[in-house]
């Protein structure tokens, strides 16, 4: 039998070391085991720092015996094979038990100490049952003066078993002779849960936003309604704490903000009938919102009133912020709308009606609901209101922030009597309160072929209206009628309740709208489908087609739609109060802006002039201008830069610089001989940017700098156009194409300019 005990000097580590390797397998002592623990243990003690006090090897059942233990030992270490702690005693000079204290255990064998043993004569006792051996030894360490003299003085000198070690304090680390402060605040993960950190030395703190308190190195949340003293709360208000916050909240019957409560008179109904009252600190008054109220005069929102820009610029207005009694007046009608608007109608995204019956005098002030409309669905979300019928015939209403931004209360136009706007085939007729145009008996169109639209070519748009009369004369379905693309339908014209209008905007494919050019004009063409009225859903077979088209002049614009590849680049720009509108840069072949380049590049030579045009997509041309700041041709964004445009006016760098419009209308055009200008590259590009003005910002070039007419600058972005390559010039006998027969066209077309705003019916 072999024992874990090491001897003074080279001796004691050379026997360990051969009693582990015959004591325990060899996979006790792969390193990191606790063998090999066992074993770094042994050889960490210091030469000549060990005393043997007693080794017994026997295999007595009882075995009883005294060893003397010196002066100034720090430590017994104790070795035990084949025996457990519990079958050994050791007793101090004084007879009382000692402590041992484990270190290591197994099946095997056993290490135990006892630290600062008192000197004189001990006594072991033993018990077992099979063979045993036991090792005593004492230890003396170096001192903590001398030790721990060189530790750092952010560190602790800890004692452990053999000797004594230097452990840098919490909020410093390092080897515990070297010791540096932590940064608790960027170190690992955020130390404060709420607040902000603020390093220290050895230590952080968190600075703890109102409502919190630092306790135990966290920000924790003050109650303030654990106290009276810790809230403002009125004594008859509620409580409610929140993280960093508090709310005070009156009872039922009492009005106040929470910190000051008053009992609310107007819980008991003191107005009386049809009168509103209303609460104030330290008062109230009693109010009939027939006469105390806002009026409201807004014509869009009739339910006739139909946007049919909504599918592609998405104006629209809110009721979002309305609060307090409302009554509506004007043309487009008196009551809230009964009945489900179409979408689009109301110049709103999500119109509102009324979901039930407007209230008689005698029924005084009522609630009712409101039922918001979206994409088809009549009640998609629902809201209340408050309602009085006021004497004179109108009523009132108190409206509430509706659930949805895009949202507005629709009027119906048929409760006002003087804007039935009948024509000649109607009369105005009332049937259940709603004032509508009602047809006569009408001999002028006897044969369903002989129904047309009154076709408008405007700038914006294509409309065709139709009398409503002549539709219901033929049993045609007025809510069916549509364009080529069938979600293109009729609506009702704005105010207007016995015209049906459908529209297109002037853009390709639109509606199904088609586009053809015969070189100096552009023409728009489109179908519309009328069907029977069969009582359904789903309506009837389309019965009469009607060809329309409306012819408009080339210009830049138009030109570009006409080409198939255009030479272009677009950018967009969010307008406040317009939404989102495209400007366009392209080049031009010639100066009637009407021949653009096409493919995804162009080749010019040294001689050939250039023109360019910027234009700004709009429905109202004279709301914006195009205001060019600044624009150069560079092979990159990084390279050479050949200014053409600077600061608004044309460079003087080239003679060739022409700006021939900027800053006065929605199209901006200037000119240059690129590749004469431009020597070092042979591609190229052009950059452009581009202000829109509210109003007509035409700038004023004189000396060096460029003053505009106006400050109204609204928005800017900037275009970028090419690549534009440089190729070989042709021969001087060339003709160019800005001039020789091509000048007769460019003066045909002006020519044809005058075929403007007209239409043809294509049958």
């Amino acid at each position: 039998m072999y024992a874990l005990v090491p001897l003074p000097g080279v001796e004691a580590r050379s026997r360990a070391e051969h009693a582990l390797k015959l004591a325990v397998p060899d996979c006790y002592q792969q390193p990191g085991s606790r063998i090999a623990d066992l074993l770094n243990f042994f050889l960490k003690i210091p030469v000549n720092s060990t005393t043997r006090l007693l080794s017994v090897e026997s295999s007595s059942y009882y075995y009883r015996n005294n060893f003397w233990v010196p002066t100034n030992l720090t430590s017994l270490i104790l070795s035990l094979s084949g025996i457990t702690n519990s079958s050994i005693t050791l007793y101090q000079p004084s007879g009382a038990v000692a402590n041992l204290t484990t270190f290591f255990t197994d099946s095997w064998g056993s290490v135990f100490y006892s630290q600062y043993p008192s000197y004189g004569t001990w006594t072991i006792e033993v018990y077992a049952s099979s063979s045993y051996s036991i090792r005593i030894e004492g230890y003396k360490d170096k001192g903590v003066s001398t030790f721990c003299s060189k530790c750092s003085s952010n560190a602790i000198c800890k004692k452990d078993l053999l000797d004594y070690t230097c452990i840098c304090k919490e909020g410093f680390s390092g080897d515990g002779f070297s010791c540096y402060d932590i940064n608790e605040c960027y170190s690992g993960p955020y130390p404060c849960n709420v607040g902000y950190c603020v390093n220290t030395y050895g230590s952080y703190n968190c600075v703890c936003p109102s409502g919190y308190s630092w306790q135990n190195k966290s920000c924790v949340d003050i109650d303030e309604c654990s106290a009276r003293e810790l809230n403002r709360c009125d004594p008859l208000a509620v409580c409610k704490n929140y993280n960093g916050s508090y709310s005070c909240y009156c009872p039922a019957g009492y009005y106040g903000d929470g910190y000051t409560c008053e009992i609310d008179e107007c819980t008991k109904d003191i107005c009386g009938f049809g009168r509103e009252c209303i609460k104030s600190n330290g008062s109230h008054i009693c109010s009939d919102p027939c006469f105390n109220h806002t009026t409201l005069n807004e014509p869009t929102r009739s339910t006739s009133y139909y946007d049919y820009y909504y599918y592609y610029y998405y104006y629209y207005s809110s009721d979002y912020y309305l609060n307090g009694w409302y009554r509506f007046m004007g043309s487009g009608g008196i009551r809230m709308s009964e009945f489900c608007p179409s979408t689009g109608s109301c110049y709103t995204r999500y119109p509102m009606w009324l979901d039930g019956a407007h209230p008689q005098p005698a029924d005084g002030i009522v609630n009712r609901t409101v039922c918001i409309s979206d994409s088809g669905i009549c009640c998609q979300w629902r809201t209340d209101v408050t309602i009085k019928a006021c004497p004179g015939g109108f009523h009132v209403y108190k409206f509430r922030s509706s659930p949805i931004y895009y949202s507005r209360y629709c009027t119906d136009p048929a409760t006002v009597p003087e804007y039935c706007s009948c024509t000649d085939d109607e009369e105005c007729r009332a049937v259940g309160g709603r004032y509508r145009c009602h047809c006569k008996n009408d001999d002028t169109i006897t044969a369903l072929a002989d129904i047309r639209p009154e076709l408008s070519c405007g700038d914006q748009e294509i409309k065709a209206s139709f009398q409503k009369c002549q539709l219901e004369k033929f049993n045609l379905d007025a809510s069916k009628i549509h364009l080529k693309d069938s979600s293109c339908r009729g609506f009702n014209d704005f105010n207007v309740t016995n015209i049906i209008t459908v529209a297109s905007l002037l853009k390709k494919g639109v509606c199904g709208n088609e586009l053809v050019s015969n070189g100096s004009s552009v023409i728009y063409k489109n179908t519309i489908y009328l069907s029977l009225n069969t009582n359904s859903s789903l309506g009837g077979e389309d019965v009469l087609s009607i060809g329309i088209s409306c012819v408009y002049p080339l210009d830049m614009q138009l030109s570009l739609e006409t080409a198939l590849y255009p030479f272009a680049g677009s950018a967009s720009v969010e307008m406040e109060g317009a939404g989102t509108l495209k400007v366009t840069m392209a080049l031009y072949k010639d100066s009637s802006y009407k021949l653009p380049y096409e493919g995804t590049e162009v080749i010019l030579t040294s001689t050939t002039n250039v023109f360019i045009g910027v234009s700004l997509k709009t429905g109202d041309v004279s709301q914006y201008a195009v205001h060019i700041t600044d624009c150069y041709a560079a092979a990159s964004n990084t390279s050479t830069k050949y200014d053409i445009i600077k600061n608004s006016c044309p460079s003087k760098q080239d003679s060739t610089i022409n700006v021939i419009q900027n800053g006065g209308s929605v199209n901006g055009q200037f000119s240059v001989q690129l590749f004469g200008y431009v020597k070092d590259a042979n591609v190229v590009y052009l950059y452009c940017s581009i202000h829109i003005c509210t109003s007509v910002c035409t700038p004023t070039c004189t000396g060096v700098r460029a003053m505009t007419s106006t400050d109204s600058v609204k928005s800017d972005t900037t275009l970028i156009l090419g690549p534009i390559k440089r190729q070989a010039d042709f021969s001087a006998s060339t003709p160019s194409i800005g001039g020789g027969a091509y000048s007769k066209v460019a003066s045909l077309a002006t020519t044809l300019s005058v075929l403007a705003g007209t239409f043809l019916f294509i049958l």
